[in-house]
């Protein structure tokens, strides 16, 4: 993907007390997550956008994003204190239940943010400050048998402690969700190069009318603006955080025409490729 990527140089890292000194950096950039996060705001409030939807972030509050996400951090409160806990794709399709982890992350990623109760929260504080005194001391040294059993347990801790918020209790009507979820993913894999509705709708043996409907009930957005989100954050991303000339960034993200690209993107933000760039630098 030519968008910033949100690497995770180990299997394992844990922070206890990140400020806004060290999320400050962070702002108005987007990154494509490459492991899985859980972050818990303990004091104050963040404002952010995951997968193209925006969130506002408060204390008592839990997040749970699942690899192959795009996330942008808009703003922080002064006040802010954030503890996360983060785990390398590598160690999550290396479990030998990789496809069942990403499904569970999937399920939980349909909501991202959980309010927490006054007894789940004090016990998730527990639970990240245990992870980050582990990753200080003895991190690099943990099998992975060990960390992939942390990550199970954050996991079903999200929806066992956040059942009556996150709402991850299965319905007769899943299997839409599951479907909506393979298009997400197809997505996020493919939109540098594909742009059409009705390429996502063949893979997946569907009318593209019927994958529209689909992708509106479960998400509330259409299916072409999925698709286009992501190439409008993506290319974004490229304009504000590297030099390559726009008709390179155009081709990086499948538009053979660099005109039509730049007609694309002020159709979407109101200013051209260049303009924007401008504006954030």
């Amino acid at each position: 993907m030519s968008a910033t990527k949100f690497k995770i140089n180990a299997d394992f890292i844990a922070y206890e007390c990140i400020t806004v000194n060290e999320l400050e950096p962070l702002l108005e950039k987007s990154y494509k997550t490459e492991g899985g996060l859980f972050a818990l705001c303990s004091k104050g409030s963040l404002k952010t956008i995951i997968n193209h939807t925006q969130y506002r972030i408060r204390a008592n509050e839990m997040i749970a994003i699942p690899p192959e996400c795009f996330i942008q951090l808009q703003a922080t409160s002064d006040d802010v204190k954030i503890h996360a806990v983060m785990f390398s794709q590598r160690l999550i399709q290396n479990a030998g239940m990789g496809k069942n982890m990403m499904d569970k992350f999937h399920v939980i990623g349909k909501h991202y943010v959980f309010s927490l109760s006054e007894v789940a929260f004090p016990l998730c504080m527990e639970m990240f400050a245990f992870l980050s005194h582990l990753y200080n001391e003895v991190g690099e040294k943990l099998s992975e048998a060990v960390l992939q059993s942390f990550l199970s347990l954050m996991l079903q801790g999200v929806s066992e402690l956040c059942p009556e918020q996150a709402k991850l209790k299965e319905t007769p009507g899943s299997r839409h969700f599951h479907q909506y979820q393979i298009f997400v993913r197809m997505v996020h894999e493919e939109y540098a190069h594909e742009h059409q509705v009705v390429y996502y709708a063949k893979k997946m043996n569907m009318q593209p009318s019927a994958l529209c409907r689909l992708v509106k009930k479960e998400s509330g957005h259409t299916a072409m603006e999925i698709i286009n989100k992501m190439l409008i954050m993506d290319a974004k991303t490229q304009l504000r955080t590297e030099n390559a000339p726009v008709k390179d960034i155009a081709l990086s993200l499948g538009f053979n025409n660099a005109a039509f690209f730049n007609k694309f993107f002020k159709r979407h933000t109101g200013v051209t490729p260049q303009m924007f760039r401008n504006s954030v630098r």
